[in-house]
């Protein structure tokens, strides 16, 4: 055999050779899978709009099926279709976003999402005037797998979700005059925002915009008198209006309210939580619900129609009512109280007298401040921000 040929065999060898060494190497350099968490958001957001700003107020729920902790490090929120930064969060303002569900945590502990737990983000995100609303989000989030081998750094985004076209529904005023303070806080832990029921097995949030009324006297006062009796509170026995033309689903008036505010509420039963309430069907699948009325004071029964602005009932004190005398007042996408997921509303008019800083300074019995400029005077087709102090039309009892 002639030597050239020899020398093509051996290099046609140690070049197979070379090939298959490549293969072998190139598949032990394939990228490693990692496992984190489950992303699910169960209700997508709407739209509405708050003390001039547009609002996007809906949840993600984070599940960790991995047998060690993960840690939550940073949330960005992304507009999909422009790849631009809706908002982001770290650290604290992350932590305060978070719940863990099942157990009642703090602080940076928050983060932690456990082996085999689920925690819930609870986003309500404000959207400048200038600022386009998306029409899909997606979610980027960073977080630390625990493993028993080693902290590892990761990040996960899900498909996101789309935005609802839809507009919030426009509503007339639950209540005459005024002043109201409108209490509600979406960081609050246990308040409407956070509280989820699981019936008919789905998890749901049914007051997710709900606010409670409380009747308030330009002194800044709830009651004359003695706090304690409810009878002295300024809007106990205040005229509770339909908000639209609607036809009556519920109209439940089995409740009489104690003639004393109790300093500490015993447990309720959950049927019986809202006290003595009704629900109006408005159509297009939103309902209006009204709770804590007082007995004996509901004027409609079920399946009557109601127009706007009709009475039917009077503010009480019935039910689990922490907040004293007051109408608790919402907007969900079903008749069943709480078997339904809390919708956007906004109310036609109304004008911004004041604000309470936070829910804390109305427990305290502060007097409420002076609005921003930006917020203060009448309003339209919005819903109240979080603790205002409003008046409604119509005249003052």
């Amino acid at each position: 055999m002639r030597s050239s040929s020899i020398s093509a065999i051996l290099l046609l060898v140690v070049t197979s050779l070379a090939t298959f060494g490549q293969t072998a190497t190139g598949a032990q350099q394939r990228a490693p899978l990692v496992q984190s968490i489950d992303i699910q958001i169960p209700s997508a957001p709407t739209p509405v709009t708050i003390a001039g700003e547009r609002h996007l107020a809906y949840e993600l729920h984070l599940t960790n099926f991995r047998p060690y902790d993960v840690v939550l490090t940073h949330l960005e929120v992304i507009d999909a279709a422009r790849s631009s930064r809706v908002a982001e969060f770290s650290d604290s303002q992350l932590a305060a976003l978070l719940g863990r569900v099942g157990a009642r945590v703090e602080g940076a502990d928050r983060q932690i999402i456990p082996a085999g737990g689920r925690t819930v983000v609870y986003l309500w995100l404000p959207l400048k005037a200038d600022v386009a609303m998306p029409a899909r989000l997606q979610h980027k989030i960073e977080l630390d797998l625990m493993r028993p081998a080693g902290r590892l750094h990761t990040t996960v985004s899900d498909n996101g979700c789309a935005v609802r076209s839809e507009q919030a529904i426009a509503l007339s005023a639950p209540l005459r005059g005024g002043p109201w303070v409108a209490l509600s806080e979406p960081k609050l832990t246990g308040g409407h925002r956070m509280s989820i029921y699981t019936l008919d097995g789905h998890a749901r949030i049914p007051a997710r915009f709900a606010v409670d009324f409380v009747k308030m006297a330009d002194d800044g006062t709830r009651a004359r008198g003695d706090a304690k009796s409810i009878a002295n509170w300024h809007g106990y026995g205040s005229e509770v209006l339909a908000v639209a033309d609607g036809t009556v689903v519920e109209a439940v008036d089995d409740m009489m309210e104690s003639p004393t505010r109790s300093e500490t509420e015993a447990p309720v039963a959950l049927e019986n939580a809202a006290g003595n309430y009704v629900t109006l069907d408005l159509g297009h699948g939103r309902f209006a619900f009204y709770e804590h009325l007082k007995g004996g004071s509901i004027t409609v029964k079920r399946g009557e129609r109601v127009k706007s602005a009709q009475v039917i009932g009077r503010l009480g004190n019935s039910g689990s009512s922490s907040s004293g005398p007051h109408l608790h007042f919402h907007v969900a996408d079903a008749g069943n109280e709480l078997a339904a997921e809390g919708l956007p509303y906004v109310f036609r008019s109304f004008e911004v007298i004041g604000a309470y800083e936070k829910i804390d300074s109305f427990e305290t019995g502060e007097r409420w401040q002076p609005p921003s400029p930006d917020t203060a005077g009448k309003r339209t087709m919005e819903l109240p921000a979080p603790n205002t102090v409003i008046v409604f039309p119509g005249a003052r009892d």
